[in-house]
């Protein structure tokens, strides 16, 4: 979260809802369409589907991967994307992914340059800038 509080641009995290405290319950949302998604192109295709997702919860790793969302083109984004990708490792997403290069804002030669060489061990890489 870095600098942010946890309750910024959501409910209290002590608020209650239908399936407990929000606090546990936040990104329950996003489970809830990656794994009928999953099931249903895998049906549709016959093939192991590919889904990824911006909100992911326990159990997310079995069904997609995760995308850590828009970043900024700085070299700050670029570093905590390293963090990023090892902490959704621990929580048992394995395939995760940045924007390589930033997404808002213009890059920079450099910058995007070493990017592209941190994103080559990415599980999951794509340059969107």
């Amino acid at each position: 979260i870095s600098d942010r509080s946890l309750a910024q641009k959501t409910l209290c995290p002590d608020s209650k809802t239908y399936l407990g405290e929000h606090y546990n319950t936040h990104s329950l949302f996003g489970w809830s369409q990656t794994a009928p998604t999953f099931h249903v192109a895998q049906q549709a295709t016959g093939k192991r589907a590919f889904v990824l997702s911006r909100s992911t919860f326990v159990g997310s790793g079995k069904h997609g991967g995760h995308w850590l969302g828009d970043n900024f083109s700085r070299w700050k984004d670029m570093h905590q994307s390293i963090i990023g990708i090892l902490e959704f490792n621990l929580f048992g997403i394995p395939y995760i992914g940045a924007d390589i290069c930033g997404f808002n804002y213009n890059t920079t030669y450099e910058l995007c340059l070493r990017w592209m060489q941190l994103g080559s061990f990415y599980p999951f890489s794509r340059n969107h800038n």
